[in-house]
Parts: C-alpha cells; structure tokens; sequence
C-alpha cells in the first residue's frame, strides 16, 4: 500500500532498506551475455565484479538521502517534524567526520537500518594491466586524464570538473575542487607525461575549432556538437578498455594505485 511521503514512519522506512537487500540491481540486468558472473573475481586485476544486488554502500547512500530529505522539510516547516529516518549515531552525527589522523577513532554504535561496509585496502592494480589500459586508449584527452587520475589521487568529479585555468604546467599542479572544502580548490600533483598529453589534447580540440577559455571545463568529448565530459561518458570509456584488455578497473582503483 503507497504511503505519502509525509506520512511516512520508520515501518515505511525499514520496509525500503529490507527491499534494497534482496532486490537485484536492475543496473547489473543490463551486462552482456557472455559477461562474468556477478560477485565472480576477474583473474588479471583479481578484483571481484560487483554482485547482483545492491551494495552496502548504495543502501547507506539511500538511507543518507532520506535523512537529508526529511530533515530539510522538518527545519523547513514543509514537512514531518520528526524524521522517520534514525539518526546516523546516537547525537545524531557523524563522530569521525572531521578525525584527527593522530587521534584513535572514537568507536560508537552503528546508526539503525545502516548497513555494514567491509573496510577494504587498496587493491594493486599490475603493472601490465595499466599498459594494456594506456595502450588500449586512442586520443590523448584519455591518456592525459588517466595520467592524471594516477599522479593526483582526485576523484573522477573532481578531474571532471577542472577548468582550463586549473592545470598549471609551471608548477606541475593541477586544482581540484576536493570534497568536504566548500568549493575551496586544492592543489594536486600531476605528472610531466600529464602536462604533456594535455597540451596534444588541446591541440586536437582547436582542430576542431574549439578553444576553451580558463573558466570553461577543461574536459570534452570528442564528436560534435562538442559538450563536456560527464561521469557517465567516463564509465563508457573505461568499460570498453575493461572489455578489450579483460579486466575490471573502475575510476576509484585509479585513484588507489599501489605498486604491485
């Protein structure tokens, strides 16, 4: 039975989280044939592929958004005054947010219908997956930005959404607006190769007649009419490497190298 969105209680609530749980992901409905099992472990990288349900991180995400919305509307007047959504922890924040790297982590309960993340390490990517990967790309917009995605260790949005006048050659840095900061952009290392690819990618986007300006994005795709990279471009790119070299390495992993 549909329940309004401000009538909702924390059964309606429990009853989501316990859908997402056994639900597959219609996402992992849309793989090829003869792709690879979900949860099975790719023999190149040895990570395993996501498996067919929804993960624990895309449960809490789910949870986080809720909260998010019904604790808008309450301080807005708009909505429930109470939240049907538990609060994360016991005051209702998140107790390590702002963690002290020299202080222990202080331990507390996880908040309810939470879900638990396995902590797992950086995973090695060898050696020659990511030459198979560099030689498998075909423009130097993807060699510069994955050189990128190696040197500066930024998210994929945060490269993503770089301008022109972030990329600073001289000083072998690039700016990246980094999360939690505000907006406030943070320099990040990037490599000689980078800066070099870079420039021949700009070079073939003023063949095309564009010339971006310093506070236009720097990334674009490469058919007209011409538009800016997005996520979802970048995970098309990055699946049709996977499928040609045999492997499974997503942005993230190139954000965690570890020499293998």
């Amino acid at each position: 039975m549909d329940v309004s969105w401000d009538r909702a209680q924390r059964a309606e609530v429990r009853d989501f989280v316990l859908w997402l749980r056994t639900s597959p992901n219609p996402a992992r409905d849309r793989r090829r044939p003869d792709a690879p099992g979900p949860g099975s472990v790719n023999a190149r990288t040895g990570k395993p592929y996501l498996r067919a349900g929804y993960a624990p991180a895309t449960i809490n995400h789910a949870v986080a958004v809720l909260a998010a919305f019904y604790g808008y509307h309450a301080e807005s007047g708009l909505g429930p005054a109470v939240s049907p959504v538990p609060p994360q922890s016991r005051d209702g924040r998140r107790l390590n947010a702002h963690h002290d790297p020299l202080e222990p982590f202080r331990l507390h309960r996880r908040g309810t219908y939470r879900q638990k993340q396995p902590d797992r390490p950086p995973r090695a990517v060898p050696d020659e997956v990511l030459d198979d990967i560099f030689a498998g790309l075909g423009c130097h917009r993807d060699r510069a930005l994955l050189h990128m995605f190696l040197a500066s260790g930024a998210r994929a949005s945060e490269l993503l959404g770089m301008t022109v006048a972030d990329t600073r050659p001289g000083d072998g840095r690039i700016y990246v607006a980094t999360k939690g900061l505000g907006g406030v952009k943070q320099a990040c290392p990037a490599s000689p190769e980078a800066f070099t690819r870079l420039a021949l990618y700009l070079g073939e986007l003023a063949g095309l007649g564009h010339r971006p300006g310093p506070g236009e994005p720097l990334w674009w795709t490469r058919r007209k009419p011409l538009r800016p990279l997005t996520y979802t471009a970048l995970r098309a790119l990055l699946g049709r490497i996977n499928e040609k070299t045999g492997t499974n390495v997503t942005a993230h992993d190139l954000r965690h190298i570890v020499p293998a």
